[in-house]
């Protein structure tokens, strides 16, 4: 895109063309913590579909541009989406990001979390994951090994 003087920002961002610029992939992934029988956990899920089809990870996924307003809502869909879990409470820790997080290419990831009560919960494993669990999180780690970065993330 040619640099130009525009008089206002209106003509500037008619003409505006978004595609002059590369994108990396843009998503939340979700940390749920609850405490079950004196142990931190975690919720993971099996992944449905590539990449990384089969493998534990945590809970996340693409924004979508029409639908959700705020980071925020992409990150409670998914959460409910996947899992079925509700949660009316999700603070967001930090951003990850980089060349080698994901081998469909240059991706950011938003990652927010929680501390939940699990007991009345029921885990539903919904779309794009084939199991979902609790998992017991010890030294920041889990014992599943987790898809992308998810390991670095959780720790």
């Amino acid at each position: 895109m040619t640099e130009k003087n525009y008089k206002t920002e209106a003509e500037f961002l008619k003409a505006y063309d978004a595609r002059a610029f590369d994108r990396p992939n843009v998503s939340v992934d979700t940390v749920i913590f609850t405490v079950s029988k004196g142990q931190l956990k975690t919720l993971v899920m099996k992944r449905a579909n590539h990449p990384a089809q089969g493998q534990w990870s945590l809970v996340g996924g693409f924004i979508d541009v029409h639908n959700d307003s705020e980071l925020i809502d992409t990150a409670k869909r998914k959460l409910e989406e996947k899992t079925g879990v509700k949660t009316p409470y999700l603070e967001q820790f930090c951003s990850f990001g980089g060349k080698a997080r994901d081998p469909r290419g240059w991706s950011v990831t938003t990652v927010y979390f929680a501390l939940i009560p699990s007991e009345d919960i029921v885990l539903q494993a919904g779309e794009g994951a084939t199991d979902i669990k609790w998992s017991v999180v010890a030294d920041g780690k889990v014992k599943e090994k987790l898809a992308f970065d998810h390991a670095q993330i959780l720790e």
